[in-house]
């Protein structure tokens, strides 16, 4: 069985679809049953081709005849097809929500979850357009759809009206850093001070950070608490009402924006924070909350769609939409030790579950299942 891995959304700054399609196509190794070839586009070695493959234990075929942006504007007037850029295989499998025409054999395609269609306001203008042009017939040609979480699934069905079998679910993983222990020269180049909430995440309006503020400011007056809020993470889209918050509420030095975080200071981050707060509207999965329980922090996220899931028992769930419900989710876990500590525990628990061998091995025996 040859099996076709499309490599595009690991190309260029990955996004949390490109980090996901590498850390589990560098899981699969060649098998005694099923042989894997990488596909990508590489015209005039943009996407920088070796640091993509590095570690793959497969072949990576190379098409350097057109970019693929322009491929996939032009691909249904196109004189060849996929399978003439790449070669034919058994299964080819899709990473991106979209299956371009004309290609051979049985497709699985990866959908991650409905956000273009509820929260359409949330993705880029050009992303979105592409998904909605293109993912009805990338639903109907593809033998199997891979999604990432059982809430994903359960929306995908009803949207497409899709028998059961044919959409599995491959969760994501993690693979955060120990933390070092020396939170000193963070806390100075954010200027944190010892006791802090923290949020990690893109700055857009899904992640309901204007509400999140508001509960924070709730804590101050009514509650007293000594902590600030930081919130972690880049720039996303819609962001000036979030920048703006601290200074309608009054917080000025009480909301730390940190900018774009490393892998090595968001393990730091998490491991000091007395809460991590997660109240988005709404998750294909949810990583973040994974990362935090995996470090002994206590959680509050969103009882929303695949929240629950990333959580586990570990999470203390709330309503995004209440931001009293949020403000009194946040104050329980700092007030509250011995209900602290069970969160502690089962969330450690939980996070042990998950690994991106698992993850892997979910997919060859999807692959498998496909060609018995």
């Amino acid at each position: 069985m040859k099996v076709a891995l499309e490599l595009q959304p690991c190309c260029g700054m990955r996004s949390g679809i490109g980090a996901y399609t590498l850390e589990l196509i560098r899981r699969l190794t060649q098998q005694p049953d099923i042989s894997f070839q990488g596909n990508l586009f590489n015209f005039l070695s943009r996407n920088q081709g070796g640091e993509v493959t590095e570690g793959l234990s497969f072949p990576v075929r190379e098409s350097r005849i057109l970019p693929y942006g322009v491929y996939r504007r032009v691909w249904n007037a196109l004189p060849f097809s996929y399978v003439r850029l790449f070669g034919p295989a058994d299964i080819t499998h899709f990473f991106n929500y979209i299956v371009p025409p004309r290609v051979g054999g049985r497709v699985v395609d990866t959908v991650y979850d409905l956000s273009y269609l509820y929260y359409p306001e949330t993705l880029e203008p050009k992303n979105l357009r592409r998904i909605q042009r293109g993912i009805g017939y990338s639903v109907e040609r593809s033998d199997r759809i891979v999604t990432i979480s059982r809430s994903a699934k359960e929306e995908i069905l009803g949207e497409f009206h899709l028998p059961p079998e044919r959409v599995a679910v491959i969760p994501p993983s993690f693979d955060t850093p120990r933390p070092k222990g020396n939170f000193t020269p963070l806390r100075e180049k954010w200027g944190i001070g010892e006791k802090y909430l923290l949020f990690l995440g893109n700055l857009e309006p899904r992640k309901n950070l204007i509400r999140l503020m508001e509960a924070f400011s709730l804590l101050k007056r009514e509650a007293g608490i000594p902590h600030q809020l930081v919130l972690a993470g880049g720039l996303g889209w819609r962001y000036d009402g979030i920048l703006a918050t601290p200074g309608r509420l009054g917080l000025e030095g009480q909301v730390i924006f940190t900018g774009f975080v490393s892998a090595q200071e968001k393990a730091e981050l998490y491991a000091h924070a007395d809460v991590f707060v997660f109240p988005s509207l709404y998750e294909g999965f949810g990583i973040p909350i994974l990362e935090a329980l995996s470090l002994g922090t206590p959680v509050v996220c969103s009882e929303t769609s695949s929240m629950p899931e990333a959580g586990g028992e570990g999470a203390l769930l709330i309503d995004p939409l209440d931001t009293v419900e949020i403000a009194q989710g946040i104050f329980t876990l700092l007030t509250d030790q011995g209900l602290r500590r069970r969160k502690i525990e089962a969330g450690l628990q939980h996070a042990a579950g998950f690994s991106w061998e698992a993850s892997a091995a979910k997919l060859l025996a999807l692959y498998r299942e496909m060609m018995s």
